[in-house]
């Protein structure tokens, strides 16, 4: 239980979206097969963000801090968790086929893209997300 709860604390760099911006992320699968989507937490914890089949879209909202730079995934406590590397890849080995999306990790307005979309297809045995 002490584990967990050093975990926790260390995944969580504030509460609720207050002073954040929402944004939504959307992955459209342009391929063949099925995609999956991830986000790197912390250095070494990460976050399923979901899968697609062909023409199907990963989707969830990210929150941008103007004030810093951070995004941040919001978890079921409402928990910041600050998002290192968000990537999606071929379903089943997303990491090893990863690309990167770029996030917005500038202080300043956040401007007024409401949307981070990206259209992924197979390049080789990768996947490419712009």
């Amino acid at each position: 239980m002490a584990l967990v709860l050093a975990v926790q604390s260390a995944l969580a760099a504030g509460h609720g979206p207050d002073g954040l911006v929402e944004r939504t992320f959307r992955a459209a699968n342009r391929g063949e097969g099925r995609i999956a989507c991830g986000a790197a937490i912390a250095h070494w914890y990460s976050v399923d963000l979901g899968q697609a089949g062909p023409g199907g879209t990963v989707g969830t909202q990210l929150w941008f801090d103007p004030a810093g730079g951070t995004v941040y995934l919001l978890n079921d406590k409402q928990d910041r968790l600050p998002v290192e590397t968000l990537w999606c890849g071929v379903a089943g080995r997303s990491w090893a086929t990863r690309s990167l999306v770029d996030l917005p990790r500038h202080a300043g307005p956040a401007g007024t893209a409401p949307e981070i979309a990206v259209e992924c297809a197979p390049a080789g045995d990768r996947l490419v997300c712009r």
